[in-house]
């Protein structure tokens, strides 16, 4: 079976969840063709593997079953897009410098086990945790003046909320996941996950 994953974790504190879906209820009023992204989707994604088959799901499995690391006490701060807050393709919130180092760290352990099996990160770690996909039409040259001005709102919603402060959280649990593509989003299910004691469980 072939299926399409990676290597995630969760947010997992109410209270910063509650905070981002206030903003991302703001930047979908702005009348934007954009695509929330739920609460039960909210993570840091370490490694996106693309493809594979259960063959390697396991080889994965027995390369991150004994990796050991401290549970990550995270800051969410901050809203960011990519490529560019002036043509914005995923609308994210970030962490501080602190946070940002600890998960860079777990992300490159998590890199460096599963090389030896062809897997590596095609750009550079940023730890992000995805709230909206801007679609595309929005940036299109025959777009009308209301578009252009939510355009223009959409990237002042991102400069006002550039220090918002979300809430903090522990997180203790790398998960490896499936993502499903529907036609309504994707469906991520977890297939096992190794916690901060080492302990490989199962799902």
């Amino acid at each position: 079976m072939i299926m399409r994953v990676f290597i995630a974790m969760d947010v997992k504190d109410e209270g910063s969840i509650a905070n981002m879906l206030k903003v991302q209820r703001e930047f979908m009023s702005l009348g934007l063709n954009v695509k929330p992204v739920s609460k039960e989707q909210l993570h840091f994604t370490l490694l996106f593997l693309g493809e594979i088959d259960s063959s390697m799901l396991e080889r994965v499995k027995e390369r991150l079953s004994d990796m050991i690391f401290e549970p990550v006490n995270v800051v969410y701060r901050g809203v960011g897009a990519f490529p560019s807050i002036k043509h914005p393709r995923i609308i994210w919130v970030g962490v501080d410098p602190n946070t940002r180092s600890k998960l860079t760290d777990i992300a490159k352990e998590v890199e460096d086990r599963l090389k030896p099996l062809g897997f590596k990160s095609d750009k550079q770690f940023t730890p992000h945790i995805t709230i909206l996909r801007v679609k595309e039409g929005n940036n299109n040259r025959a777009r009308s003046r209301a578009n252009v001005g939510s355009s223009d709102a959409l990237a002042t919603t991102i400069d006002k909320h550039s220090t918002t402060y979300f809430g903090s959280d522990t997180l203790d649990e790398i998960k490896v996941k499936k993502s499903d593509l529907m036609s309504e989003g994707p469906v991520y299910t977890d297939m096992f996950s190794i916690n901060a004691s080492s302990r490989l469980g199962s799902k």
